[in-house]
């Protein structure tokens, strides 16, 4: 039997990992293998586009990884550590007593939580703050399902529906009458179960490993018709809800389409901040959170903050007026290139010399036809470097260092370190290139 799968996410390729056996398997993918499962490297950094990792409370993704042959890496104690900003600082207790002593809540709102104990179930399709406002207040739902839910589904409470987005907080209350009595009879507090994992390299090395480990047919192609696939017996489609909409016709294409996706931008950085833990969400900010992947994992960099969601959705509508903004900020000239390609003047995909909103809209508009992500900087004269990282299959993560410009591209100037580095190793990079004398004089 012949099948196709439209969408190579992570939902995708493991569909196609689990029926290789059985069945000839296509899979069709119009951007990127792996999805929003994605890792990049910009400015020496490693950084997620999307998820971060994944808990252990499913056996499944461990038992996929040690079949392909991939060995995740836990997280370390600082995940552990979380925080909400709420016009200050907040450490989020991880104990009844912790939680107890904090100001998280005000003693209002602790009394009102121990009265769930007799509060009657109501097995009901509800939001998640209909169902955190009746059974633990008003207060619990504002201070800590709000930033709870911007972080895991980037949502409000109100928006969200506690049956389908925490069906086991409602099977609990249904089963046992109460949260407090389930968990007791179940000798759970209220904190995830699960340790969260990754991989040494990031998401990205878990996908390349799944892909590579897959007997299927990859195809890089969007599918705008099911036509397209009349030679299959069966189709999957693993698209987002829009997506799969624009393939399909009647009732289906209506349910599809009213399933709301929220826009959240990731905008990485690096930096060193206090206090060091997992993250910080937020109540009300357009900023939804924080994640200090450098504190929780070991191979990484980055700090990342995660913007817009339910609470700014006009986000996905600011990409050029905020790049000109930007721009109006900066020093004349500038240079704008894209990220996503290792060789980017080869491509095309630098342009110089900006010096009006008019040069730069044309050079978005060139650009745009290569990639979708954009590094605008001020334009400097001097010695041109080439600085970067890279993921080397034998020995991991490396260093690359040579001059820039042609020296790298034709002539190949370059060397490489493997990462971690100190000071001495970078001196005797200065030294291993053949281009050195334009740095010190001849």
């Amino acid at each position: 039997m012949k099948i196709a799968i439209v969408g190579g996410g992570i939902s995708g390729l493991s569909l196609a990992y689990y029926l290789q056996n059985e069945f000839d398997v296509t899979v069709f993918e119009k951007d990127k293998w792996g999805g929003k499962a994605r890792s990049v490297i910009v400015d020496g950094a490693l950084f997620e586009e999307g998820v971060n990792g994944f808990l252990n409370n499913s056996l499944t993704t461990l038992e996929l990884a040690k079949e392909i042959g991939i060995t995740p890496i836990k997280a370390n104690e600082n995940a552990k550590k979380r925080f909400i900003y709420d016009d200050k600082l907040i450490s989020l207790p991880s104990s009844l007593i912790g939680f107890i002593k904090s100001d998280i809540l005000s003693l209002k709102a602790k009394i009102r939580i121990l009265k769930e104990f007799f509060i009657k179930p109501e097995c009901k399709e509800e939001s998640v703050a209909e169902f955190a406002t009746r059974r633990l207040g008003k207060e619990f739902n504002d201070k800590m399902m709000v930033p709870m839910v911007a972080g895991i589904y980037a949502s409000t409470p109100n928006e969200l529906s506690m049956n389908a987005a925490f069906k086991k907080l409602k099977d609990i209350e249904c089963k046992y009458g109460s949260l407090f009595k389930g968990m007791i009879k179940l000798k759970r507090g209220g904190t995830p179960t699960g340790e969260l994992h990754s991989f040494k390299n990031g998401m990205s090395e878990f996908i390349e490993k799944l892909k590579s480990s897959t007997k299927a047919n990859f195809i890089k192609k969007e599918i705008t018709s099911l036509k397209e696939l009349k030679d299959f017996d069966k189709i999957i489609l693993a698209t987002p809800a829009y997506e799969s909409a624009k393939l399909v016709d009647g009732k289906l294409k209506e349910l599809l389409q009213k399933i709301k996706y929220n826009p959240v931008a990731v905008v990485g950085f690096k930096a060193d901040v206090e206090p060091k833990g997992f993250g910080v969400l937020t109540l009300k900010e357009k900023t939804l959170g924080i994640l200090m992947d450098k504190y929780v994992f070991e191979n990484r960099n980055g700090i990342r903050c995660m913007v817009g969601g339910a609470r700014f959705r006009e986000i996905e509508n600011l990409s050029k007026d905020e790049i000109i903004e930007v721009f109006n900020s900066f020093k004349k000239p500038c240079v704008l290139k894209v990220t996503n390609k290792l060789h980017k003047t080869e491509f095309g995909g630098v342009v110089l010399n900006i010096k009006t909103k008019e040069e730069l809209l044309k050079a978005l508009e060139k650009l745009e036809k290569l990639d979708n992500k954009f590094l605008l900087q001020e334009q400097v004269k001097g010695i041109e470097l080439f600085v970067g990282s890279k993921i080397d299959p034998t020995f991991g993560k490396v260093l690359v260092f040579g001059i820039g410009g042609i020296f790298t591209e034709v002539y190949q100037d370059i060397t490489i370190r493997k990462i971690t580095i100190n000071e001495k190793d970078m001196e005797s990079m200065l030294e291993d290139i053949k281009g050195k004398k334009m740095i010190f004089g001849y």
